[in-house]
């Protein structure tokens, strides 16, 4: 009930984002379609640090194989993902990353209750309190496994509690669980439609986790080749960026990656009266019953 006040008072404080306080548990589960999602500029690096300095356990979901984000041939570009992946996760403290390898854009066409009913299992196995990855309601999504993990997610988050939903999973030692608190990000630069109700904010060290780890994808980020453009782009106008004086191509490359960032959880935390956040919709254990959440928010008095 400390949370729900919590929350709900600062929803009710009349900042353009409500800093949000972290949810009670300790274990959450980030189910995302890629190999980079819960580093990218609408990605979670900064709550995901800020989960596992207090304590909570954090298992990474990739649930496609990335073979088409790089240069390299489909395989190889799996592997090097994978690998940088799992180095990103070790950055920012996550427990392990759990590679469900659908084929990377083709998750339109495969059995969306197949995918449904791996998260189920994995929730269950895990038994999360807290479900983060992307708003399945959010629209103008450009990225078919964005839109259909997000989907899957959701509707796992819901069934997985469920004892009459996949029963043959009762065979392999888990239970139904339900976790109690989902955590949507969206992407704001491809339209409107997603509206998020909160920020979670982070200190300074797990920002810097945070830039270290999205540029740790090096096969999609970082790529000395942006760095040229860009210096052919200033000189073109006499300009120059003086930090990079002393930097070769892949430095520099790696210092425009983590400007950017910094930028974008500079950009949500002046929304929410913090020096770094990220937005996010949040819903909690009261957002099945909106009767209820409704009189507590117009009653709820701190005991």
């Amino acid at each position: 009930m400390a949370f729900l006040f919590a929350f709900l008072l600062a929803a009710a404080f009349g900042q353009t984002l409500p800093q949000l306080p972290l949810p009670p548990g300790k274990v959450v589960l980030v189910p995302q379609p890629h190999h980079d999602d819960h580093t990218t500029d609408y990605g979670m690096g900064g709550l995901i640090a800020r989960f596992v300095d207090e304590g909570y356990d954090v298992y990474y979901v990739r649930a496609s194989n990335d073979e088409k984000d790089g240069v390299a041939l489909p395989a190889e570009n799996d592997n090097i993902n994978h690998r940088e992946s799992v180095a990103a996760a070790k950055v920012l403290g996550m427990k392990e990353v759990i590679s469900l390898n659908w084929r990377n854009d083709y998750t339109a066409s495969i059995p969306l209750n197949e995918l449904r009913a791996q998260l189920i299992f994995l929730i269950r196995k895990l038994r999360p309190d807290i479900v983060v990855g992307h708003n399945p309601w959010e629209h103008y999504q450009k990225n078919p496994d964005h839109r259909n993990v997000g989907r899957a997610m959701a509707e796992a988050y819901w069934m997985a509690g469920l004892a009459n939903v996949h029963p043959e999973h009762f065979k392999l030692d888990v239970q139904p669980h339900q976790a109690a608190y989902l955590i949507g990000k969206a992407r704001l630069d491809w339209g409107l439609g997603h509206t998020p109700n909160g920020a979670f904010s982070f200190n300074e060290a797990q920002q810097r986790r945070k830039e270290i780890a999205y540029q740790t994808h090096r096969n999609v980020y970082a790529h000395p080749a942006s760095a040229r453009a860009l210096k052919a782009t200033l000189a073109k106008q006499n300009l120059t960026v003086p930090e990079f004086a002393n930097l070769d191509d892949q430095a520099i490359a790696v210092q425009m990656e983590e400007w950017f960032m910094n930028w974008q959880s500079r950009k949500i935390g002046k929304q929410a009266g913090a020096k770094y956040a990220e937005d996010y919709y949040f819903m909690d254990e009261f957002d099945h019953l909106p009767g209820l959440k409704d009189y507590l928010q117009r009653n709820i008095q701190k005991q």
